[in-house]
């Protein structure tokens, strides 16, 4: 933490100041996705700024999230191309003169247009080369927020302010352009420096609580030694003996894994007490005693720590009792895992039916109007009897591509897949149109008749599940050319506004619809 303050305010954070830890707003609840729009919603935020996040389309219940938009002030949506945010307040439907909300639409580049790095499931970062140069006006995001950030600090230094310590001592002389800060550039500061050698940090272990070395994030610290940028690396299956000395697929000089480029966390616990591979043929790390170390992955254990040593620590390091668990003191709802069933289900709960969905679960608890009580948003098998899932399709990229003509060719409407059992009860066919209803909206779109999908039975019942590609709105190519301009495509106008009870994450995956043939 002192590292990052350090890295922030350079010479304004200082032990006696606690290194500028009050120049930090610390928010009394937690800032997920989902509160956003929950806190918009209660009329509790004034402006809000989007930066290549489509809420609209992403985020569950898209006409209660275009409530919460139109409960702003100001909005202001960097993108390279128009969203269904940035044109929320213009949508099919909507009287543009009832929304008062001022939206900013600011162009920026695509992922295309830059270099940068990319960071997948497995914690590898590799950075990637800009592939063209950006259209017309557009800018990168961190320009953009560079300029906007110069902009209020000259105002602040012209007009004063409330409380400025936090603008004037943000630092940005690491940058040879401040409004034009590279990405290398801020990979280097991420890393983070000695402030006594100027040199790179090679690992977080070595970061200090006194002030005498920064780091933007200590999981990336080592990513950018002085050496250079190391998720620029790529040597790999050209010679897999030399670049994959275990032969599992790590790859270690292949871009560069947090933290500290291990490739498995808790790899300790791939070997046994003694230091020995459970398994010889999946050596993930050993104890070498010739050179008394361990050798394979980076070690999340301490690299020269003998096995046989009565003092050697167990392998799960940040547990306080070295062993993995089973339960969880931290989870809101432990501390044992338990099985809920969605919000919207079709049967109760196998396991305990008096209580069916989590108790504790994040629901959106605003001020009613509109959209009533959040419990009044949710359907019952009785009206709405079929269970709907959400996915991507290989044709599209998110959202963005249906703005592109090719892609929107190789697959240019909306549809939603349905089992053949379920078609024939409902006399559809592929090509059909369908109206899919929740309690929160509605869609309507082309039918697609399946074998992918067949009847589940589900504590003693039958139960069809129905699938919802997600890539099209009220913008784009198809939108221009449809009568209706995609009106009813937004598929998250149909999921619930609830999020598990630890990470906010919403529930996309499993509701409640009912389905007819228009």
């Amino acid at each position: 933490m002192v590292s990052l303050l350090k890295g922030w305010y350079g010479d304004a954070a200082k032990k006696e100041n606690e290194f500028a830890f009050d120049f930090i707003p610390k928010p009394a609840k937690n800032a997920s996705w989902m509160t956003i729009y929950d806190q918009a919603l209660k009329g509790k935020m004034q402006g809000l700024i989007l930066s290549g996040m489509t809420a609209t389309s992403i985020g569950p219940d898209s006409n209660r999230v275009m409530q919460a938009l139109a409960n702003l002030k100001w909005l202001v949506v960097m993108d390279p191309l128009p969203t269904t945010s940035s044109e929320f307040w213009r949508r099919p439907g909507a009287d543009p003169k009832s929304i008062q909300t001022e939206v900013f639409m600011v162009p920026t580049t695509h992922w295309i247009e830059k270099d940068g790095s990319f960071v997948n499931s497995g914690r590898w970062s590799q950075w990637k080369d800009q592939v063209i140069p950006p259209e017309g006006n557009a800018r990168h995001d961190h320009w953009v927020l560079a300029d906007l950030f110069d902009r209020v600090k000259k105002l602040y230094q012209q007009q004063g302010g409330k409380f400025p310590d936090p603008i004037m001592a943000l630092t940005v002389t690491r940058y040879a352009k401040p409004t034009q800060p590279t990405l290398d550039e801020i990979a280097k500061e991420i890393n983070g420096a000695d402030l006594a050698t100027g040199k790179q940090m090679t690992s977080f272990a070595l970061l200090k609580s006194d002030g005498s070395t920064t780091a933007g994030d200590w999981i990336y610290t080592g990513s950018y030694p002085d050496t250079g940028n190391l998720m620029k690396r790529r040597n790999g299956i050209q010679d897999p003996a030399k670049n994959d000395p275990t032969g599992m697929g790590f790859y270690p000089t292949w871009a560069w894994s947090w933290p500290l480029n291990r490739r498995v966390l808790y790899n300790r616990a791939s070997a046994d007490l003694n230091g020995s591979p459970w398994d010889a043929t999946r050596p993930g790390i050993k104890w070498d005693a010739a050179q008394k170390k361990w050798v394979g992955d980076v070690p999340d254990y301490p690299a020269t720590m003998d096995p046989k040593d009565p003092k050697s620590w167990l392998p799960f390091i940040m547990n306080g009792e070295g062993v993995g668990r089973l339960f969880s003191t931290s989870m809101v709802d432990g501390p044992f895992p338990e099985h809920y069933e969605p919000m919207e289900a079709p049967v109760k709960n196998p396991l305990h039916p008096s209580q069916s969905e989590s108790p504790v679960a994040f629901l959106y608890t605003g001020t009613e109007g509109k959209f009533g009580k959040v419990t009044d948003s949710f359907g019952t098998a009785a009206d709405y009897p079929y269970v709907a899932t959400s996915y991507r399709l290989t044709e599209h990229e998110h959202y963005v591509t249906q703005h592109v003509p090719l892609l929107a060719g190789l697959q240019p409407s909306p549809f939603v897949e349905i089992p053949e059992d379920l078609a024939k009860q409902k006399g559809i066919k592929t090509g059909d149109r369908v109206r899919v209803r929740s309690k929160r909206g509605k869609i309507e779109v082309l039918a697609l008749v399946t074998k992918r999908l067949g009847p589940s039975l589900i504590d003693g019942r039958q139960v069809f599940q129905i699938g919802l590609p997600i890539h099209w709105g009220f913008v784009g190519v198809s939108a221009e050319a449809d009568p209706n301009k995609g009106a009813n495509w937004l598929v998250n106008s149909l999921t619930p506004f609830v999020g598990d009870a630890n990470a906010y994450t919403p529930e996309f995956k499993a509701f409640l619809v009912n389905l007819e043939k228009i």
